[in-house]
Parts: C-alpha cells; sequence; structure tokens
C-alpha cells in the first residue's frame, strides 16, 4: 500500500508538468496544479496509513541535513513538493506566489529559463538550510525556497512590472514592492527567532537561500532573450512592415486585450503576410512575428 501511494504521489507531481511541457503549455501553472495534486496525495497519506508507515515515506522525500550529509541529497529538490500535511495553509501560500508572480515571470523568461530559476531557488533554499543546520536532524519541507526565488529573480529582472497580487486589495502591484514586502518582512520574522529566541517551525534561511540565489543567477538566464515580455495591445499601431495584412492588424488592435485573442490574430498575420526583408515565411516566436530563415529580418510587434 505504500508503495502504490508513493507512486501516486510521483505521478500528481510530474503529470502535470509532463503534460504542460509536451504541450508547450504554461510550466508555472503546471507547478501549481502539481503542488496542489501532491499535498491532495498527502492527505490521503494521512487518512490511509499509521504513525510508523507515514513516518517512512516522509523520511525518503522531506531534507534532514544530517542525511543529506550522508547522501541523501535527492531529498534537496523532493523536499519542494512535499507541505506540512495538517496546514493547508503551507502550501497555498506557496501556490498563490508561484501562480500570480511565477506566470508573468514566465511570460518574461520563457518556460525553459523559468524552470531553471526555479530549480536554482528550490535548490539555493534547501542548500542554505542544510549549510546552516549542518548535522541536524530538523527536517525542513515545502516550495517556499522557490517561491521566494521568484520573488528574487523577478526583482532582479524587470522590477517595474506590475502583477495582480492580494496584499491588502487584490490589484496590481509593482513586482519591486511585493518581493521586498517579503524580504523585509522575513528579515523580522527571522530576527524574532534568531535574534529573541522565539519558537518557529518556519525555515527563514531557506527563505532567504532561494531569494537570494535566484536573484543573483538572473542576469545569467536573462542573457540572449528574444523577447522582453509581451507588448501592450495599446502600443500596436496600424503601421507595420507587412503588405497586405492591414485588416488583420486592425483586428488585432481592436481585439486582442486577452491573450488568447491576442496569440490568434498574431498566427494568422504570420501565416499570410511574407518576410519584408526576404519575402521568405513568417512565423510566431515567443508572441512577436519573426522570419524563418533569419530572426533578425523582423521581429514585430
Amino acid at each position: 500500500m505504500e508503495e502504490i501511494l508513493f507512486a501516486l504521489w510521483v505521478a500528481a507531481i510530474i503529470g502535470p508538468l509532463a503534460w504542460s511541457w509536451y504541450h508547450k503549455a504554461s510550466i508555472a501553472m503546471a507547478m501549481t496544479l502539481s503542488l496542489l495534486f501532491g499535498y491532495i496525495v498527502q492527505l490521503i497519506w494521512g487518512w490511509t496509513l499509521d504513525s510508523s508507515q507515514l513516518s517512512e515515506l516522509y523520511l525518503r522525500v522531506v531534507m534532514i541535513p544530517a542525511l543529506v550529509e550522508n547522501g541523501h541529497v535527492h531529498t534537496l529538490i523532493t523536499s519542494g513538493f512535499v507541505h506540512s500535511w495538517n496546514s493547508p495553509l503551507h502550501v497555498l501560500g506557496n501556490i498563490v506566489i508561484i501562480a500570480l508572480v511565477g506566470i508573468p515571470l514566465e511570460d518574461r523568461l520563457g518556460r525553459g529559463k523559468w524552470l531553471v530559476s526555479y530549480a536554482i531557488g528550490l535548490l539555493g533554499g534547501s542548500i542554505a538550510w542544510t549549510l546552516a543546520n549542518g548535522g541536524s536532524y530538523t527536517p525542513a519541507l515545502g516550495a517556499s525556497g522557490a517561491a521566494f526565488g521568484i520573488l528574487g529573480a523577478y526583482l532582479c529582472g524587470w522590477p517595474q512590472d506590475e502583477v495582480y497580487f492580494p496584499m491588502i486589495l487584490i490589484r496590481k502591484w509593482p513586482v519591486q514592492f511585493i518581493a521586498l514586502f517579503y524580504f523585509g518582512f522575513e528579515i523580522y520574522k527571522a530576527w524574532q527567532v534568531y535574534g529573541l529566541s522565539q519558537a518557529s517551525h518556519v525555515a527563514h534561511i531557506a527563505h532567504f537561500g532561494g531569494f537570494i540565489l535566484a536573484y543573483a543567477t538572473l542576469p545569467i538566464l536573462k542573457k540572449n532573450l528574444e523577447w522582453e515580455g509581451e507588448i501592450e495591445i495599446g502600443e500596436i499601431t496600424a503601421e507595420n512592415p507587412f503588405e497586405g495584412v492591414d485588416d488583420l492588424v486592425k483586428r488585432l488592435h481592436d481585439e486582442g486585450d486577452e491573450k488568447e485573442t491576442r496569440q490568434a490574430w498574431l498566427e494568422e498575420i504570420a501565416e499570410r503576410a511574407k518576410c519584408p526583408v526576404c519575402g521568405g515565411k513568417l512565423h510566431l516566436k515567443k508572441m512577436r512575428i519573426r522570419c524563418e530563415s533569419e530572426s533578425s529580418h523582423v521581429a514585430w510587434p
């Protein structure tokens, strides 16, 4: 029974990510589903297994510094996909950041580099906790290091971007405000624990590790980006480098408020138009129409 439930947890984690990668869908959204589905399986663990069986399963995946030093290095990653099963706010707090901040960051970075940045934040948190608690048997679990990594990476790359986020009011907030608020509040909470010796079950060191490492490595990932994010629909004018598609450009401007609609019209323009430089075929890549033969010929809008 334990092995079946463990396999179910693995499938719940990998399934959404694999589907998203194959279908070229949002990997950030898939990550939120992986964490949510994984947590649901954890609830099933708690409902169906006795305490000894449950402990055995958790020992496979949670990060314990003393065991990491003895070869359990896989838990540096697996611990980021398990959460406190009796505290749903633990997983929900991470999901909110990954969904509301992570998806816009993916639009900036692209799917592959976003996944690398996410892994860097996760590993940064895990490694920081292990180094700060060498030889300890105190476990750490959760995607908070990765979530803080998303904040750190976005702060480094595009601090002026605004994203919808629930901070008193659900409205658009500058990324720099969200990220610095979280980081500053984390400093305050860490001071309460390490300065005032207040009890806490939160791995503040892991949060710092994920934030700082993702922030520091973002410039490397940002290099050679072909796309610096979506253009606002209001910035698209009737002027375009193509012939015979003015009607489609007008439809794009009038109806392209939603991302899916905008993409559909851009794909239609790419199919009907020709490269203004070489007359070759066009294709849509990262929400820009480009020449298939030489991407430097055109990148519109």
